[in-house]
């Protein structure tokens, strides 16, 4: 990966650069920031640079030794650490080398993946990974060794804060004081889900939402697709590449949790229970990564409604269908029960994250989604 195949952020491509130019480039780099940034991309970016035998001042050539395996991901000292879990017949405890060669199939097919298409990819898409401590063990076992071909032996960390309580423990020492020669390169969606020692013991580096003009050339360059459809996607990114990504891509998980918000809010609002039951059954039956990412989905668009009632239509990130049935259904979500609405479905998504009863969760959800639509309704009589 080649920093000028990133897209945008040039600020933190030129900090990366000067880490390497002014010979300050840290034992742990942490690149944090929301989802779809281009923080993978940019570590796999910065460790090709730094192994590239004949590098330029803005990026490495590409086309030595070196850079041609970076391409194919198999440089010796390329190490990566991802969230994994059992798959299949697995007895022990998995680590990443277990998952190596469909995780680069993955990251080479699309830079910009996130933490559901990785588990989609591995075909655990209903159920959540982890950092284990045997992968720790694993980390340090490799960076204990001299570097083969590079000046640095190399270890991508991508979503650190999946790291389970031991694992982050176990590596807090190699962080702290890593061999001569090691280079950690740790990218987070969520900081305050990692330990502050493993915060403390690195330097982080913010790497920002896209502005939508990079969004949309980053698009063009990529697909050709009809105009309006890469408006929507860009609309729709809110800074976020892979969501803008997926939208062109017409991703079949967005177009069914649209479906199932907009279901559940027709039935709630005609105080349908025996439909609105027959909708619960479905979404306990699809489980638990999904229903996360169907909550996660509905405070979305409820927020974009909540913009579009109080008409700052400028703030909204909509599809073009999200659009057309918010225009019916953004009176509905004003000042009076827009918090409680936030509120209620945020705990639903803390009780599926806890492993609660999903049809118990849902079919309270919607009780209390009815009420407060009727909330409306009422004030306006």
């Amino acid at each position: 990966m080649l920093f000028k195949e990133i897209i945008g952020q040039q600020e933190v491509k030129g900090k990366l650069l000067s880490l390497v130019k002014d010979d300050r480039i840290p034992h742990a780099l942490m690149l944090f920031g929301p989802e779809g940034t281009g923080k993978l991309p940019l570590a796999v970016a910065m460790a090709q640079y730094l192994s590239c035998e004949a590098r330029g001042d803005e990026d490495a050539c590409g086309v030595c030794a070196s850079c041609v395996k970076f391409e194919k991901l198999i440089h010796p000292d390329l190490h990566f650490v991802v969230p994994v879990l059992k798959t299949g017949g697995m007895t022990a405890s998995p680590v990443t080398d277990d998952y190596i060669t469909i995780w680069r199939e993955t990251l080479l097919s699309n830079m910009y993946i996130t933490e559901n298409q990785w588990y989609e990819a591995i075909g655990v898409e209903n159920k959540q990974g982890v950092i284990n401590v045997k992968e720790s063990e694993t980390v340090i076992r490799k960076m204990g060794f001299k570097p083969y071909e590079s000046d640095y032996r190399m270890m991508i960390i991508w979503l650190p804060e999946k790291m389970n309580q031991p694992a982050a423990n176990k590596l807090l020492k190699l962080i702290e004081e890593p061999p001569a020669g090691t280079l950690i390169i740790l990218a987070a969606d969520h900081t305050d889900s990692i330990l502050p020692t493993i915060l403390s013991r690195t330097q982080l580096l913010h790497v920002p939402p896209l502005p939508e003009s990079m969004i949309r050339q980053g698009l063009a360059s990529m697909v050709q697709t009809d105009p309006q459809l890469l408006e929507d996607a860009v609309s729709k990114a809110n800074g976020n590449f892979s969501v803008a990504l997926r939208t062109m891509r017409q991703d079949e998980n967005e177009l069914y949790h649209f479906e199932l918000f907009t279901g559940m809010m027709r039935l709630c609002y005609g105080r349908k229970i025996i439909e609105l039951s027959e909708w619960v059954d479905k979404v306990a039956g699809i489980g638990r990564e999904r229903q996360k990412q169907f909550i996660d989905y509905a405070l979305r668009l409820l927020r974009e409604n909540f913009m579009l009632h109080i008409e700052n239509g400028a703030l909204n990130y909509m599809s073009r269908k999200e659009a057309d049935f918010s225009v019916k259904f953004s009176p509905f979500i004003r000042e009076d029960n827009i918090h409680d609405l936030v509120e209620a479905f945020t705990l639903a998504g803390n009780h599926i994250e806890a492993n609660g009863n999903p049809r118990i969760i849902f079919m309270d959800l919607s009780i209390q989604v009815i009420r407060l639509l009727m909330q409306k309704v009422a004030g306006t009589a």
